[in-house]
């Protein structure tokens, strides 16, 4: 099937889930903010023949996973409808691995979300596998939907961005900021630190303090060319001596979107995320966005 999707689209999954509606909504007031079209897409799984051969026989299955495939993207283009009447929207019904599909959108998408869960555990804080590995393996920016689902559109909170001067977090800064001005609310630019083990070479008194200066012209410097792109926007600098992941989940709380970037400083290069960003897709409690270095 001939897929209409280009760099100006926002393609959401969806599932018939109350989380993936809401993910839906969501999408929709971005892609309303942006002027681009949105891509409702939905998923006919893939059937092991070899196994199910009888099944398929008897029942005529295929054609029903087709006709709830179509419910499912339906009931999300109405609900989208509703809040953006004037918003370009076109559904895609595919037949695939839920995951694979969306990948594969996600490659000529300027942005892909899905739900953090298959079905309505959200209260479980636990990420389902589709977006687990959508967001590890996706090569454009991706967003984890979790919140509340019947308040899914944004708000006046801010966005929440962890900077630790890497490439990928470079890149979350870019589009903390572009979200943040899209939505018309200020950011929180958080850079985290806590390596003691920095201090067990150095003799310089007041270490600590020394350090902290470091770190708080690491994020002034990272900070500085995004600032003058975006000079209305409200940017606010806070530096803490903790563990990011913590420091991010704290201050989430407060946040009507988290940004980070795929990996942190020190990792290796690869596709598969970096601690910090799997521990905030399984716990935060508001959407996450994961940038990736040059998407």
């Amino acid at each position: 099937m001939t897929r209409f999707l280009n760099q100006h689209s926002i393609v959401v999954g969806v599932d018939g889930s109350p989380a993936a509606l809401a993910a839906a909504r969501w999408a929709g007031a971005i892609a309303a903010r942006r002027g681009a079209r949105l891509v409702v897409l939905s998923v006919v799984p893939t059937i092991d023949y070899r196994i199910s051969a009888a099944i398929v026989a008897d029942a005529d299955i295929l054609p029903t996973l087709r006709f709830v495939a179509k419910k499912h993207a339906g009931a999300a283009v109405d609900a989208v409808r509703t809040d953006q009447p004037d918003l370009e929207i076109s559904e895609q019904i595919v037949e695939g691995v839920p995951g694979t599909e969306l990948i594969e959108a996600g490659e000529t998408a300027h942005l892909l979300v899905v739900a953090a869960t298959a079905d309505d555990r959200i209260t479980t804080l636990l990420i389902g596998s589709t977006a687990l590995r959508v967001a590890n393996k996706s090569r454009c920016p991706v967003v984890v939907w979790r919140g509340d689902v019947d308040n899914p559109l944004p708000d006046e909170r801010p966005v929440l961005v962890g900077v630790d001067g890497s490439p990928g977090s470079d890149a979350a800064v870019g589009r903390a900021f572009e979200l943040a001005a899209l939505l018309g609310v200020g950011v929180i630019a958080l850079h985290a630190w806590n390596d003691p083990d920095l201090l067990q070479w150095t003799p310089v008194p007041d270490a600590w303090e020394t350090l902290a200066q470091q770190e708080h012209q690491l994020l002034s410097e990272r900070l500085a060319g995004w600032s003058s792109q975006y000079p209305d926007l409200r940017v606010e600098k806070l530096v803490l001596q903790s563990p990011a992941t913590r420091a991010l989940l704290d201050q989430g709380a407060d946040a009507q979107v988290i940004v980070t970037g795929s990996q942190g400083r020190n990792r290796l290069t690869g596709l598969l995320l970096g601690s910090t960003s799997q521990n905030l897709l399984h716990h935060a409690p508001c959407p996450v966005l994961v940038a990736r270095a040059g998407s």
